[in-house]
């Protein structure tokens, strides 16, 4: 059996995230995150994980990090995979 848990992460969401986006504008792309950061409240990070039958999982993430309620960095394995 097949396991998918968090936010689905295409490289055409990725792509239209860009600094100076307001957290709202964030959401309105990617979706509520399935976690939240309570130790950090300018940070937003989006997790995948999928697991096919018997096979290794694999884990998909972003790492957003806002300064003044605007997004200032980008980070985690699909935005350095999926880079413009």
């Amino acid at each position: 059996m097949d396991i998918e848990q968090g936010n689905i992460i295409t490289p055409e969401l990725v792509n239209r995230l860009h600094p100076g986006m307001t957290e709202e504008q964030v959401k309105n792309v990617m979706g509520t995150p399935m976690l939240l950061n309570t130790f950090n409240e300018h940070r937003i990070d989006y997790v995948y994980t999928f697991k096919a039958g018997h096979k290794a999982s694999t884990e998909q993430f972003i790492t957003l990090i806002f300064r003044n309620h605007r997004l200032e960095t980008i980070g985690g394995n699909m935005y350095s995979h999926y880079m413009r």
